[in-house]
This record gives structure tokens, C-alpha cells and sequence, in this order.
């Protein structure tokens, strides 16, 4: 299943014509250069495992590529589903630029507190991400719902793992987003909200606080780290992604579901 057809149109040139391999000077083939091979692995993960274009980067351990591209298509698949930075592939993975494979680092602690707009008012780091399982508490939706599972999960996640590796101009609109889904959920859901409904409103603001934000704005480069964030498989996040590029909207084809 592919999603986002124009951006992926757009990143693929840049991730093959990062994975040209230098031509040899004499009968021998020459050997791969590592950043060559590095970049061919990305490009085999990504078409095996996820899907997906290869992230225009080619930095990477050349011995863990080597084995990448000797592993077929279905292995790559099992293993990366699950694979975590503390595995091979997963370690290769997120070197390559697949954020999902990344682990999340501990956040900094924040006080404890019932009054869940204190972690609003006081963070714009991970630790406003805590605002979410304080909802949870009142809620009471369950590890697996909205709160926990979704939007807690991904604003960890997008702090933690994404922020560090972009430049400034995704970085501020991450911090940008972060701060308008939690506080659309703070003026739009009553904490007293069924579960459903919860899911139903939260869900709808990522697209709108994508637009709002300035997501239309931000580079290629910038559109396939956060991307490459998401969870392998999690076909709602990308076609949320895809439905939020309301200025994009007319260079779309239509997105598989």
C-alpha cells in the first residue's frame, strides 16, 4: 500500500541518485564505496519493509548494510515490524533515517499533578506530552486508545526521537503542533467525553492543526523525516498526513486505504 504518491515522486530521485554506485578503473568491479552501499541498504529496506522511499541519507554502518542487502525482502519484513534500535536492523534502520526504528529517549521528569493544564502551562518540551495521560485518568480509555496509544505515543516520540535530527524549520513546527493538538483537546473535548468521542475529535485536529501550523511549508526533507516517524503500517497516521496537505491537495493522485 502506498500513501502520499507526489511526495513520493518528489524523495525517490533524491534517495537513487544517492545510491549511484561509482564506476570502477580497471576489469575488477570495484567494491562499493560505504555511503554508496549504505544508501542501496535504505533503499532495500525501504521497498522490502515499509514501503516506502529511502530517506535521502547515506550515513551508516557499512558492515550492517552489507548484511541488509543480502537479507530477502520477507526476512526484512518480520524483523522490522518489530525491530528496535538495540537489534541490528533496527540500529541500521534508524541510522538510515527510519525514525520508527528509533528508540524513544527518557523524557525528563515532570511533578506530578491532577490538574492536567499545569503540564500546558509550564512545558513545551516531551513533558507536555504528560498532559495526555492525565486526560487518561479521568478518561479512563485504556493503554490502547487515543490518548495513550496515539497522540501520548507520537508526541514522545516526534519530542524525542525526530526533533534532534531536523533542522530548525521542522523543529519549530513540530513544536508548533504539539502545542495545538493538546490544546484543541484541552478547549474542544469536556473531560467528562466518552471514549469514542475523544478518538473521533482528536483525531480530527491532527489535520487541522498540520495546516495551521505550516506543515504545507516545509521542505521535502523535512516531509519524510516526519514520515519516516510513523509507525510501520499505521495506514490511519498517513492518510492523515496525506488529508492535512489541504495546499498540497491538488498534486495528490488518489491514496490507497
Amino acid at each position: 500500500m502506498r500513501f502520499l504518491p507526489l511526495l513520493w515522486s518528489l524523495c525517490l530521485p533524491l534517495a537513487l541518485a544517492a545510491c549511484a554506485d561509482p564506476a570502477p578503473t580497471d576489469e575488477t568491479p570495484a567494491a562499493p564505496a560505504p555511503d554508496a552501499l549504505c544508501a542501496r541498504a535504505a533503499e532495500h529496506l525501504a521497498a522490502c519493509a515499509l514501503d516506502l522511499p529511502a530517506p535521502a541519507t547515506t550515513t551508516c554502518d557499512a558492515e550492517l548494510a552489507a548484511t541488509v542487502l543480502a537479507t530477502d525482502c520477507d526476512a526484512l519484513a518480520a524483523q522490522f515490524v518489530d525491530a528496535k534500535a538495540d537489534g541490528p536492523l533496527g540500529r541500521l534502520a534508524c541510522a538510515l533515517g527510519f525514525y520508527a526504528a528509533c528508540p524513544v529517549p527518557a523524557c525528563p521528569e515532570a511533578p506530578a499533578t491532577d490538574v492536567c493544564t499545569d503540564y500546558l502551562d509550564a512545558y513545551d518540551d516531551c513533558r507536555l506530552c504528560n498532559y495526555y495521560d492525565c486526560r487518561e485518568q479521568t478518561a479512563q480509555c485504556g493503554r490502547d486508545a487515543y490518548l495513550i496509544d496515539y497522540v501520548g505515543r507520537y508526541c514522545r516520540r516526534f519530542a524525542q526521537v525526530t526533533e534532534p535530527r531536523v533542522g530548525p524549520a521542522a523543529d519549530a513546527w513540530l513544536k508548533r503542533v504539539r502545542r495545538c493538538l493538546a490544546d484543541y483537546l484541552e478547549a474542544e473535548v469536556a473531560y467528562d467525553a466518552d471514549c469514542e468521542t475523544i478518538d473521533r475529535m482528536g483525531t480530527d485536529s491532527h489535520a487541522l492543526c498540520y495546516v495551521e501550523t505550516g506543515f504545507c511549508d516545509l521542505a521535502v526533507t523535512d516531509w519524510m523525516a516526519i514520515v519516516h516517524t510513523i509507525d510501520v503500517g499505521d495506514a490511519p497516521f498517513r492518510v492523515m498526513l496525506a488529508t492535512a496537505q489541504g495546499c498540497l491537495g491538488e498534486w495528490l493522485g488518489p491514496i490507497d486505504r
